[in-house]
């Protein structure tokens, strides 16, 4: 069995089940929380944090995380899931993420009650500490940090210098010398630790998600008369209403469920437990109201990754055979605009997608190697972290989306232990603060 069958089959069996299984839990012990507290969260986000305990706001806080998933899972990532699974896979990224925003309530509301100071007075937390402190696992702490480590250099570091220097390439550019300067500007910021990561995420996160969102609605609003086909083609394939001749249902359904719920992780990152390490560095009153102000991130991130399938989809460049993850992305946007302008601005999108998610997955590297070795220490990641910007640039796209599925996966098991061992707490918090508001 080679590794994308491995990965396959680990989706279907154990990923796909534990999502929806824990996921429909938590969605009906919480009282679908992820519905009914959707207009507190935004309300969240832009109340200001005074006479609080933390580093940075909320709004920081919330822009680091849309900093971590607005990267090339948005953008490649949804060329590759279209052209894996078929338009169906969107749909299945949609109940992962529905399912996966419950998920994310919890292990964040359990990374503010068990989060901690360092002798720098910075408040660090993630699953690695509530499954060690809330549950005694030290073992699996140590695993999950691990498991974190080996995500935010394929995930983090590889799988976006590699989207981004793809079409650079196709331009003339020389990818390594691409990283290279990308590895300089992203020491600028990442040596700065979480305030500046934060800082810089609460500018830049607006505008590239506004750059990016602007232009896909013009190609959506230019072929109005193709949206509501295209959503139709995305349910025949994800529940294989299209594929009853010649016996291909079950085939095809498979393949759109385990390539929906494989992106569906990577570009919200709901559950995987990296939501919870940025968001430890917020201001923080009640824990319930940090896990409230994250509903709103998967939200914003499936907005961004609809519009980016549906503009795939209305131009048709998923069923040109030649292209592949950027390269797919960048020709619909400029066969949608009928100019070259629309790869260009895909190309700045994604270097500032990339970019950001690349900060972010720093911070939570560093943040995993201080757990196992000592916050101090661990200030050293970020030169190893820079150093290995380049490699990423020459690694080939499938090894390096096939590495980062199986970090993604691993990390999302173990917080899952965590979750569900503690989620009973977490629930009956949640209720007692909705009686007292």
């Amino acid at each position: 069995m080679d590794i994308k069958n491995f990965i396959e089959c680990f989706t279907l069996f154990i990923v796909f089940p534990a999502i929806v299984c824990s996921g429909t839990y938590l969605t009906l012990k919480l009282r679908f929380i992820q519905v009914f507290q959707l207009k507190k969260s935004f309300l969240c986000v832009t109340k200001k944090n005074t006479g609080q305990e933390g580093n940075i706001s909320h709004f920081g806080a919330i822009s680091s995380v849309l900093a971590g998933n607005f990267g090339t899972g948005n953008i490649s990532g949804m060329a590759v899931a279209i052209a894996t699974g078929g338009p169906g896979a969107l749909v299945w990224m949609w109940v992962m993420a529905f399912f996966g925003a419950a998920i994310q309530y919890v292990s964040c509301v359990l990374s503010i009650s068990f989060r901690q100071k360092t002798a720098k007075n910075e408040y660090v937390g993630g699953p690695m500490y509530y499954l060690r402190d809330g549950l005694g696992y030290k073992m699996l702490a140590i695993l999950f940090a691990v498991f974190t480590l080996f995500g935010s250099i394929t995930v983090g570091n590889f799988a976006q210098i590699n989207s981004v220097v793809l079409p650079l390439e196709k331009m003339g550019f020389n990818p390594l010398y691409c990283s290279m300067i990308l590895a300089v500007v992203v020491g600028i910021v990442i040596l700065g630790g979480i305030q500046r990561i934060a800082s810089f995420a609460s500018y830049i996160v607006p505008f590239k998600a506004l750059i990016y969102l602007s232009t896909a609605f013009v190609i959506i609003v230019l072929q109005y008369d193709k949206v509501l086909p295209s959503f139709r083609l995305m349910f025949q394939h994800a529940f294989g209403f299209s594929s009853f001749v010649g016996g291909a249902l079950g085939i095809g359904v498979l393949k759109a469920v385990i390539t929906g719920f494989d992106r569906g992780l990577f570009a919200t990152d709901a559950g995987t437990g990296i939501v919870p390490i940025l968001q430890a560095s917020a201001h923080a009153k009640n824990p319930i109201t940090n896990g409230i102000t994250t509903l709103i991130t998967p939200l914003i991130v499936m907005i961004v990754c609809t519009t980016t399938g549906l503009v795939l989809i209305i131009t048709g460049a998923w069923q040109i055979p030649d292209l592949s993850s950027t390269n797919m992305v960048t020709y619909a946007f400029s066969q949608g605009l009928n100019s070259a302008i629309g790869g260009y601005i895909v190309i700045i999108a994604l270097i500032l997608f990339a970019y950001t998610t690349i900060l972010a997955w720093s911070y939570c590297g560093e943040k995993a190697l201080g757990f196992l070795i000592g916050n101090e220490k661990a200030y050293y990641f970020r030169f190893f972290y820079l150093l290995l910007v380049p490699i990423g640039s020459v690694m080939k796209v499938d090894m390096i989306w096939s590495l980062a599925d199986i970090a993604i996966a691993l990390m999302l098991i173990t917080n899952l232990i965590g979750v569900m061992k503690l989620s009973k707490k977490v629930i009956a918090s949640s209720h007692q603060f909705e009686l007292s508001n």
